[in-house]
């Protein structure tokens, strides 16, 4: 969830941060001031309706690049220095 990899982020060299979210009139307002309404109808197909995935099964992470997969937190901890002050 966004909220939660906002948080997370935050947490890391120690601030707080507040995931806000736009409604769909809004975000779609912001989205179609920038890019083709084409584009913008399949991202909401896809990732507020659910009606759209082209998508394949892939093979997992650790699976390609032999290695172990980790959390969001895990990989956010890893990368500490790109995200302090």
């Amino acid at each position: 969830m966004p909220a939660d990899q906002v948080r997370i982020l935050g947490e890391v060299p120690g601030h707080e941060l507040r995931f806000e979210a736009l409604s769909d009139k809004e975000a779609r307002a912001g989205m179609e001031a920038r890019m083709p309404v084409a584009y913008v109808d399949a991202f909401f197909r896809f990732f507020a309706d659910g009606t759209m995935d082209e998508s394949g099964v892939q093979p997992s992470l650790g699976d390609v690049t032999g290695c172990p997969r980790r959390t969001f937190a895990q990989w956010a901890r890893a990368h500490a220095d790109a995200f302090g002050p």
